[in-house]
């Protein structure tokens, strides 16, 4: 960092209009309430917004246990602890003079002193400092600041930094002259944050906190406008990575499954840092919340580099507990993140853009494949919706396609997000649904509020709905039928970009680059970029991959890949750096706004003092170039021309055409609607699945509303103790199970229960039509733990509940099978298959199988109606091994159900059980 850089106006203006928003939600979240608010730049100091301000300097308070990093790292600069000690807590401290319990849960594992800060363990921390030397707290508290006016304001209270005195009585009623146990006591406080020698504004413990996680820039905060600011650096203290670290850690678990998880900001498309603290005043008896929390980039490690700390955000909030002050903070930062996500992606930059970059710039995820409905949370009202796929692809065709106006280029859109829905549900798993609304995964707009709300631009919203119903099940596939990654942007500039030189991913032979002649006379052809040297070293330094430290001399593109883009930029100052052109591109975008360097193919000169891009493109120019895709549809192109041309080598399928690696197995006599001999044990690796249809849900295409499920989304808390053994097995007779650690003992259990009783059934059934099928094999079940992992290890379609082959069972989630109310059958039926192939020698017709398991089974009612008419068993037989969607196997099924529904009203269940043998 340069002391004394002044903001770019470009960038301020935005800076400006996030304050103004910050504004506004601190001054909701606190309402009514007393207490203070303040929201800082965690590189400059500069105060973003505040509320109640001058409470956060004017008084000074015992901070309670938002110390505890503080103690952590003066007891590991003190040799005391390391990241590999261990304590085990007795649930409460016990001192001479007083007694504390332990918040946290009982019976946990010993902890690290990252899980220590993340529990807030009372007792780790008070036997900490008595373990502490009498000046080793204080002089780490010092280097940060505590007891030393900030600078913020003129009458601030300074705060109180004294170490413990031999004999010291302070705040303790001691029933003992041993002075050596009182000192004991006194340390003991003073580590907990809970004595009258250590006490701290608000204000002080934000710069406190913002030094200890931003590299050691102790800063001045000021409260002054983004366009008149230059930062004032009061010190610099040094905190190795691996103390950094040690307390990053902590800080995480924290907002995961420690002291601040009711807040569930986890499960903001953010990575959040934060700290709790409750304290007692020392006159009164109710206590005092505190809450420091810093907010930056999304990613999988949840881990923040220095520069990378953003937001720093610190509640405080008299009469309160600290998790209580936690969820004050939340809004802050949904409201930063929804603007964040909103400004990054400038004026035109498409929503899987962001999505990119936010994941590292993965370019085949391979995340989980979900199932309808999908499940997205709305970052600004803090709900999540649950709707039908169409819907969601509507959604954000309302917010990626409302500009265009050639329907073919809709309808190439309308795919590639209906593909890019499909490749990566499940990417919020962990929190409870599927997508957020910005662009950590795919902006998204809500369904109006009634019907009529679409009508101020109905031309607008006609198309958009048209290009979604004419599309609708339709998806890009490779060679192999595999969903692919399929990318879209708002101009390439000329060429398309090629993911292996972009990002250094593997390479995928549909993003591989390709000429783009259509969108060479685009609004963003050609740009010109100006940036002085201030901004750009400003810029740089704010990512330790770019920071050249304080002098920048020369920026080179030291390679250029074929599309013409930066691959390599070599950056030289006071050291030496390269780094990749998309990475610079984010890196500069990241400080001065994205609007600057609009691409990564661009030229870069010097003149004088100034850095001179030319570039041409938005976006990073992978996939679907929507400048192009316009002028092609506007010169008679169709939808599937365009999608040819931007993923050259794949197609447009439909939902049964779909396939994902993995376990698929190949193809079988029963493909081409005969079946062969199955050994009922030994598992055939060219059987094919059987797959169980997953009823439709009941919400209807575009529904605007009303009957959406509205809920705040869910977190489930995270438990060290559980890392380690990630899945289980559960046994009975005839049965084995598998599933997910965290799945509740309880209902696997009553997966093996369904399961013995209906195999009793099942066998009592078979006996009284005189069929033996007592020697049927015992069974592995499978729990998968999302969607995209039942269907990359069956090759099952996303809409089945169920697979079986030989003797191996999977299952979608339960909590999928759960919400739908079809556990209990779904098990029913996947076990009627295993008894019908035993007693048939898989030999029955797939229509005779299929149509006795969902009797068996007792899912009559679910196909009672939806039959297309009485088929003939070739033509019946043939729409069961190939459905083209859903509702196409749902109506297969309904005919091969009442076709055996005949058969037994005729002649009754007896005869299909002696057909089957006869097979």
């Amino acid at each position: 960092m340069l002391p004394g850089f002044t903001w770019s106006t470009s960038a301020s203006a935005n800076e400006a209009e996030i304050d103004s928003a910050l504004q506004q939600a601190a001054e909701d979240a606190l309402g009514d309430r007393d207490g203070s608010i303040v929201v800082m730049d965690a590189q400059t100091g500069r105060v973003r917004a505040g509320v109640n301000i001058e409470a956060a300097y004017a008084q000074a308070m015992m901070p309670g246990s938002s110390i505890k990093p503080f103690t952590t790292l003066a007891a590991l600069r003190a040799g005391l602890v390391d990241e590999n000690s261990h304590t085990t807590c007795p649930g409460r401290f016990t001192g001479l003079s007083f007694s504390l319990p332990c918040v946290h849960a009982d019976h946990l594992p010993p902890f690290t002193p990252s899980q220590a800060i993340a529990y807030s363990c009372n007792y780790y921390f008070a036997t900490i400092g008595q373990r502490l030397g009498r000046e080793q707290l204080s002089e780490t508290l010092r280097q940060f600041g505590f007891g030393q006016r900030t600078g913020f304001a003129t009458d601030e209270a300074i705060g109180t930094v004294k170490p413990c005195e031999s004999g010291d009585t302070t705040r303790i009623r001691s029933t003992s002259s041993d002075q050596a146990s009182q000192q004991a006591d006194c340390a003991a406080r003073e580590a907990i944050g809970e004595s009258e020698r250590i006490q701290v504004t608000p204000i002080q413990l934000l710069t406190a906190y913002a030094a200890l996680l931003n590299g050691g820039h102790l800063f001045q905060p000021q409260s002054r406008a983004p366009d008149d600011f230059r930062f004032v650096e009061r010190s610099q203290v040094t905190v190795s990575p691996e103390e950094r670290h040690i307390v990053l850690e902590g800080m995480s678990g924290a907002i995961r499954y420690g002291t601040a998880r009711s807040a569930k900001l986890d499960s903001l498309p953010l990575t959040i840092l934060g700290k709790t603290g409750t304290a007692i005043p020392p006159k009164g008896f109710r206590t005092n919340g505190w809450f420091v929390g810093f907010a930056g980039p999304a990613n999988a490690t949840r881990e923040l580099q220095t520069a990378e700390v953003q937001l720093a955000v610190i509640v405080f909030l008299p009469h309160a507990h600290g998790a209580q002050a936690a969820q004050i903070s939340r809004p802050i930062f949904e409201v930063y993140a929804n603007e964040i996500g909103h400004r990054d992606t400038g004026t035109q930059r498409s929503s899987n853009e962001g999505a990119a970059e936010q994941i590292g710039n993965s370019a085949s995820p391979h995340l989980p494949v979900s199932p309808s409905p999908i499940r997205v949370h709305l970052v600004t009202e803090n709900v999540t919706r649950e709707l039908a796929l169409e819907d969601y692809v509507l959604g954000v065709m309302r917010a990626e396609g409302t500009m265009e106006t050639e329907p073919e280029a809709l309808k190439a859109l309308a795919i590639s997000i209906r593909t890019f829905a499909l490749k990566n549900a499940g990417r919020h798993a962990k929190d409870g649904y599927d997508f957020c609304s910005t662009t950590h995964c795919q902006r998204f707009v809500a369904a109006p509020a009634s019907v009529q709300a679409d009508r101020a631009h109905p031309a607008r919203t006609d198309a958009l709905v048209d290009a979604v119903h004419a599309t609708e099940g339709q998806m890009l596939l490779d060679d192999h039928d595999v969903l692919i990654d399929s990318y879209f942007g708002a101009s390439c500039g000329g060429e398309t970009a090629d993911i292996a030189t972009l990002w250094g991913t593997p390479p995928e032979s549909y993003l591989s680059g390709a000429r783009d002649e259509f969108c060479e006379s685009g609004p963003h052809a050609h740009w010109l970029d100006q940036i002085s040297k201030t901004d750009l070293l400003r810029a740089l330094q704010a990512d330790s991959r770019t920071d050249v430290g304080h002098r920048l001399d020369q920026v080179v593109v030291s390679r250029r890949d074929d599309t013409g883009r930066a691959e390599f930029i070599t950056i030289e100052g006071e050291q030496r750096k390269v780094v990749r052109g998309w990475d610079f591109k984010i890196i500069v975008g990241r400080t001065l706004g994205w609007n600057v360097l609009k691409s990564s193919r661009f030229s870069v000169s010097r003149t004088g003092s100034n850095f001179v891009f030319r570039g041409s493109g938005f976006g990073h120019g992978l996939g679907l170039c929507q400048e192009g895709a316009h002028v092609m549809a506007a010169r008679g192109a169709n939808y599937q021309r365009i999608l040819e041309k931007y993923f050259p080598g794949t197609k447009v399928g439909r939902d049964g055409e779909m396939r994902r690696t993995g376990d698929t197995g190949t193809g079988s006599a029963k493909d081409a609607g005969t079946r062969g001999r199955a050994d009922a044990v030994r598992m055939d690796s060219a059987q094919p699945w059987e797959s169980d249809l997953l009823p439709p849900s009941k919400s209807s295409l575009f529904s605007t509303s009303p009957r959406l499920r509205v809920s705040v989304s869910p977190r489930l808390p995270f438990s060290p103790s559980v890392a380690f053994t990630r899945f289980l097995t559960i046994s009975s007779e005839h049965f084995r199970v598998t599933y997910l650690s965290d799945v509740d003992r309880h209902d696997a259990n009553q997966v093996l229960t369904i399961l013995e009783n209906a195999r009793a059934d099942y066998l009592r059934r078979a006996t009284n039509a005189s069929s033996n099928i007592e020697n049927l094999p015992a069974l592995e079940i499978r729990i998968n733990e999302s969607t995209g992992d039942f269907t990359g290890r069956t090759g099952q379609p996303w809409w089945a509940a169920a697979a079986t082959k030989g003797n191996r069972v999977e299952l979608q989630p339960l909590a999928i099978l759960k919400r739908r109310g079809v556990l209990n059958t779904t098990l029913k039926h996947e076990l009627a298959h295993v008894v019908i192939d035993h007693l048939a020698s898989d030999r029955a017709p797939r229509w005779l199988e299929e149509g006795f398991a969902i009797y068996l089974a007792g899912e009559g009612a679910m196909y009672s109606h939806g039959s297309r008419g009485m088929l003939t068993d070739e033509e019946l037989e043939k729409r069961l091994t190939h459905p083209t969607s859903q509702a196409d196997m749902h109506a297969a099924y309904a005919d091969a159900y009442l076709k055996v529904k005949e058969m037994i009203r005729n002649s009754g269940e007896a005869s299909v059980w002696k057909k089957l043998a006869a097979q």
